[in-house]
């Protein structure tokens, strides 16, 4: 009996030693339903097909060269089954790989796949499995003594190390990333479309219908993406994308493409395209598709994705609007002239931004929530009514002259009508002159709710909170993990109106672009074709600092361009050292010589870790972003110039107009009665008042009678005396 439970147990042991000698068994359809490929061969399809599992090739066991070519002859592969699974995975142990273990070279693989149309009939694609280890580095396992396997991730249909090459291939209705780039990929006259991915943010973990690993490189001539929702194409750090001939991006969110230009910690996005494409794409599809979303007497869409730039103006009020995506890029004005837009009482009413700008002016919104994933959303002289949790914010919200009431929360201090995280590295808004009545439930006095070391709060004008005014700011505002509150003088930088002639990028608020370590600090118009220098300082207190032209970076050959008076900001032409060194090690980078250009470097510090934040740009301010890089330096980084040529610099270089955020105010001491008396200084406003002494600023008001004045207490003046508590 011992010798038979010794030869099962070395059998079970020994099982994954077994290496298969021959590829699948072909089905009908002229590929085979699942299996692992062994061996080099070459597949014609002869009928439509349809897949019961995964076709893999296990590439830690491959040691010769092994290509696998698949001729689809126009037909469509298809998951056949309600279970998660994969169309292909040649990655390590197959469909048994750790899903973001990509840290080998690629093997001696080959893949080439033409004429082919891969349906995922809505399902979502399987992740890679893997093994849980205990702390002593043994495999987990059940009470039943089976191994204990986890799944990681958003799934893939083709998974794919070493080369893979792909023409006339189409991608459609799947759940996932399509396919995940871990090798070499050239992909030719390609279609994606109707296609999801269930994740969204800027982090190293989000994952794109098209994904560049760490280890991939991956080439698009002519692509099509249309109607892929959450995240198009990622691209890892370490990885690289270049796209050349025809591209085009149809009604798709929230974002094209996430990489290092766009967000840190990613990889790299080189485009050369020439336009938007015409005619076929992919296996047959045609790259423009009829589509115009069904709209409501009043003119405005019901439902669907609004992209391009459009302005509606309405004449009625709009009954039943349901789920409504604007499409990254896109640029939507809604004049209202004060009539109703209203949610529809089932399904979902929302409205959903991705990269692009909504502006709606004079409506009243009545049940629809709105969700901003990192575009810019302004809300001027409107009403807001009847909405869970109105607007969740991701993105830059400026919240004008308006009116929330009677909205809902969960009593759970989550915000009855604003909530903002930074999944996207932003989560900002600015307030200027609203009301705020009657939002429930009562027991919550949490009206607005901001969290992250991204996310911010600014009060400008004269927000006013009816009903019961607590004593404390943060029993209605509330900033956790990192975020703020600030408060904002009059002169915050609100959109001026361009020039004639000139066609600008945004035409109502300026275009918010975080660029690596600098971060939202860096602000970019096309036109004028103008940089402006943000600084934070240790105390998060913002700062404007420089503002440079494109005429002024043309009149530099090479070296400083433009220097803020305290030297934490410079703008030069050329990289000095060691920014160099580290620039040209960085995929990301092209030699100047081969570009026929110029870089651009824009340098922000120290901040409160020692760094000086670098961004090298391609010969103009609206040009594509090279990389970022960071320094060390115990100096600002204009202090390595010469004083005289500094102070040249910066008489030549533009003047810092006012600072737009009101500087701190600093609480002042109890008197020996216990009453606490501010001296107003220059710059102090009524909420930063408040927000130092943490006093609701209407508690301010009242104790001093300036309520008696016009605007609620916005007139005072340096010098004045404000009693903050008094005595006893």
């Amino acid at each position: 009996m011992r010798r038979l439970l010794l030869i099962l147990f070395l059998s079970w042991f020994a099982a994954p030693a077994y290496t298969q000698s021959s590829n699948p068994t072909v089905a009908a359809c002229g590929l085979p339903a699942e299996g692992t490929i062994v061996a080099t061969v070459t597949y014609t399809l002869s009928a439509n097909c349809t897949q019961t599992g995964t076709l893999e090739i296990k590439t830690a066991e491959t040691t010769n060269n092994i290509t696998l070519t698949i001729n689809g002859s126009n037909k469509t592969i298809s998951i056949g089954n309600d279970e998660r699974m994969n169309f292909l995975v040649a990655d390590d142990q197959g469909v048994w790989t750790p899903f973001n273990n990509d840290d080998t070279a690629s093997p001696n693989v080959k893949i080439i796949i033409k004429n082919v149309t891969f349906d995922g009939n809505g399902r979502s694609f399987a992740s890679h499995r893997y093994h849980n280890f205990d702390e002593d580095g043994n495999i987990k396992r059940n009470e039943d003594g089976n191994i204990q396997w986890s799944e990681t991730g958003i799934g893939s249909a083709i998974s794919a190390e070493g080369t893979l090459e792909m023409e006339n291939v189409t991608f459609t209705d799947g759940n996932g990333s399509w396919l995940r780039a871990e090798g070499t990929a050239t992909l030719n006259n390609v279609l994606f479309e109707d296609s999801w991915v269930l994740n969204y943010g800027s982090g190293s973990t989000i994952k794109g219908a098209l994904h560049v690993t760490k280890t991939g490189s991956a080439t698009l001539q002519n692509a099509v993406f249309r109607d892929t929702a959450r995240v198009v194409i990622a691209i890892e750090k370490g990885g690289s994308l270049s796209t050349t001939g025809c591209l085009s991006f149809i009604r798709v969110w929230t974002h094209k493409v996430h990489h290092s230009g766009i967000f840190g910690e990613l990889g790299t996005w080189s485009d050369s395209s020439t336009g938007a494409c015409t005619g076929a794409i992919g296996n047959g599809g045609q790259a423009v598709v009829a589509y115009t979303p069904s709209t409501m007497p009043c003119g405005l869409p019901s439902g669907g994705t609004i992209e391009g730039e459009v302005v509606y103006t309405l004449t009625q009020p709009c009954v039943c609007v349901n789920t409504v995506n604007i499409a990254a890029g896109a640029n939507v004005t809604i004049n209202a002239n004060g009539n109703r837009i209203e949610g529809c009482s089932s399904g979902t009413p929302v409205i959903r931004i991705g990269n692009a700008q909504v502006t709606i002016n004079n409506a009243v919104i009545d049940g629809i929530q709105v969700i901003n994933y990192g575009g810019t959303f302004s809300l001027i002289d409107s009403v807001v009514t009847q909405t869970y949790r109105w607007i969740r914010n991701y993105g830059w919200t400026y919240l004008i002259n308006s009116v929330f009431e009677n909205n809902l929360g969960r009593g759970d201090g989550r915000g009855k009508v604003y909530y903002a995280h930074g999944w996207f590295d932003i989560g900002r808004a600015l307030f200027r002159d609203n009301i705020f009545r009657n939002n429930k439930p009562a027991e919550d006095k949490i009206e607005a709710y901001t969290t992250g070391s991204s996310t911010a709060i600014y009060l400008c004008g004269d927000n006013i909170f009816d009903g019961d005014i607590p004593t404390s700011i943060a029993r209605f505002l509330m900033a956790v993990d990192g975020g703020g509150i600030f408060g904002c003088n009059d002169n915050h930088p609100l959109p001026a109106s361009a020039a004639v002639e000139c066609v600008p990028e945004y035409t109502n608020l300026p275009a918010n672009k975080p660029l690596g370590a600098i971060g939202i600090i860096f602000y970019k118009q096309k036109c004028p074709s103008v940089i402006e220098i943000w600084e934070v300082l240790p105390n998060s207190q913002g700062q404007f600092a420089l503002k440079v032209s494109q005429n002024d970076i043309e009149a530099v050959a090479e070296g400083l361009v433009a220097c803020s008076s305290n030297g934490r900001a410079a703008v030069r032409v050329g990289l000095p050292e060691p920014v160099r060194q580290q620039i040209v090690h960085s995929r990301a980078y092209q030699a100047v010589s081969p570009r026929k250009a110029r870089d651009i470097l824009i340098s922000l510090g120290p901040n409160i870790e020692g760094k000086v934040n670098h961004i090298v740009i391609d010969n103009a301010l609206n040009g594509q972003v090279l990389g970022t890089v960071s320094t060390y330096a115990d100096e600002p980084p204009c202090q390595g110039a010469s004083l005289s040529g500094l102070l040249a610099a910066a008489a030549a270089a533009p003047q810092p107009t006012a600072i737009p955020f009101a500087a701190p105010v600093f609480p002042q001491p109890a008197q020996e009665d216990g009453s606490i008396v501010h001296v107003v200084q220059p710059g102090d406003t009524i909420w930063q008042i408040g927000i130092a002494y943490d006093v609701h600023p209407y508690k301010i008001i009242a104790l001093n009678q300036l309520d008696q004045l016009r605007n609620r207490g916005r007139y005072i003046f340096p010098g004045q005396e404000l009693l903050i508590r008094e005595a006893g």
